[in-house]
């Protein structure tokens, strides 16, 4: 790109300047506050103007920029151009519940989007008011800084790149085009969906403008903790507690599965608390495979015992020979 020879001297000559000078990644500075502008000098300062305080941010990126450089009248017909523009991908993160994560389902979404605006449909005119060939830039779209040929173009600051202005601003949108809108999407979630999980729905993002595409809509999902249900993979663990006699003598006992059905399961006596027990298939169904239902046990104790409950538990505990 910087093949020509001349335009390679204007470029290091604008480097040797300043041009670029603390534009990291060409984000820009702001515009200088100094008198005179881009030509200014001061005490101790060579007669060369200064493009310190240069701002491209709105060139929209490096090939942007140097395109400008080089091919000011493209960028220009770029900045005025008004063909159909695609809208504004969005992206959101969306909490759901870990039920619906884990069998499937659907969440609502509420999203804020910019639209193209229904009254003055994205030309940022009242309606019945004349729009005019935007004086800043003479209807270029562009305006240019510069020394001798070597020129940087940036969308006008005052018609946003239009090229044009109306005599009088679209009230809804205050002369930008563009309106915020408030829109709920449903989106479906996959079973056995994790946290981390996008998922792109074309279409569905920002209206595009002039009549161009819509944008995409790409949500992540966080995958909510659940009071009863854990996951290890596509297997579920369930802690369900038990007291102390059916832990000791065995019991049976009722545990709800993901889809709210309930299984009966048999307790053995001398359970112990932590030990698992498998109900086969009753986990998480992907990809064709499912996972298995784990019921973690837990005891629990008794807060406060009767005399004659506290009498009962010590003979039991001396009979064992259970210290105390």
């Amino acid at each position: 790109m910087l093949g020509d020879a001349d335009k390679r001297k204007q470029y290091d000559d604008m480097r040797r300047l300043g041009a670029f000078g603390g534009m990291s990644g060409f984000g820009g500075t702001r515009p200088s506050s100094r008198p005179g502008g881009f030509g200014s000098t001061g005490p101790g300062q060579s007669g060369a103007g200064t493009f310190t305080d240069f701002d491209v941010g709105g060139l929209g990126g490096l090939g942007d920029l140097f395109s400008s450089m080089f091919g000011g009248a493209a960028g220009a017909a770029r900045a005025r151009s008004k063909g159909p523009e695609r809208g504004q991908t969005i992206e959101q993160t969306v909490q759901v519940p870990f039920r619906t994560a884990a069998a499937g389902g659907k969440v609502p979404v509420e999203l804020e989007v910019n639209e193209e605006c229904a009254v003055c449909r994205g030309n940022g005119a009242a309606p019945g008011a004349q729009i005019k060939p935007c004086n800043e830039c003479n209807g270029r779209g562009v305006i240019s800084f510069g020394q001798g040929s070597f020129a940087v173009n940036r969308p006008c600051p005052v018609c946003v790149g239009r090229g044009s202005v109306p005599s009088e601003r679209c009230p809804s949108c205050r002369g930008t085009g563009e309106a915020r809108v408030r829109r709920t999407v449903l989106i479906s979630v996959p079973a056995g969906a994790e946290s981390g999980h996008k998922v792109r729905l074309r279409g569905q993002g920002g209206k595009g403008a002039s009549g161009g595409q819509a944008g995409d809509l790409v949500i992540t999902f966080d995958v909510q903790p659940d009071r009863f249900y854990k996951r290890d993979g596509l297997d579920l663990i369930a802690t369900v507690p038990i007291n102390i006699a059916q832990a000791t003598l065995g019991s049976r006992i009722s545990v709800k599965t993901l889809d709210g059905k309930k299984v009966a399961l048999r307790i053995p006596a001398g359970t112990s608390a932590g030990r698992r027990f498998k109900v086969a298939g009753q986990g998480i169904e992907k990809d064709g495979k499912r996972g298995d239902l784990l019921v973690e046990i837990t005891i629990t104790v008794p807060e406060s015992l009767t005399e004659a409950q506290e009498k009962a538990m010590r003979e039991f505990a001396e009979a064992s020979g259970l210290k105390f």
